[in-house]
């Protein structure tokens, strides 16, 4: 059988602990940042490909009898605060924002991400 992409393991900082989406977006971010491409985060070259992505984490999430309070409480942030999460979506507004560039979209969204999580990790210490 031949592989398509390179297997890597967990990367250190999220092993051992339970994961939520908003870490595993960060280290998304993270990635796209060090030049990996939206295909090595998301598994497509498109800012839907995150989208889906996003919606299978929830839907994983919710059958599997969990919720995403941290989650949720990012959507609002985005919403009441950013103005950023319109009716048709962050990645219909992001995508016309950038131009139609998919990946600075995504890294739009990520940076969004990355502020919510170090304001609300700061405002606990």
């Amino acid at each position: 059988m031949k592989k398509v992409v390179k297997e890597e393991p967990l990367p250190e900082e999220l092993r051992g602990r339970s994961v939520s989406l908003l870490d595993v977006l960060r280290w998304s971010r993270q990635q796209l940042l060090k030049g990996r491409g939206l295909w090595y985060v998301a598994g497509g070259d498109r800012v839907d490909s995150l989208v889906s992505f996003i919606h299978g984490w929830l839907a994983h999430n919710v059958f599997n009898g969990g919720s995403d309070p941290e989650w949720q409480e990012f959507e609002t942030w985005l919403r009441d605060v950013k103005g950023e999460f319109p009716g048709e979506g962050w990645h219909v507004k992001f995508l016309q924002d950038c131009g139609g560039d998919h990946e600075r979209a995504v890294l739009k969204f990520l940076d969004f991400v990355e502020e919510f999580v170090t304001q609300k990790r700061a405002a606990k210490t």
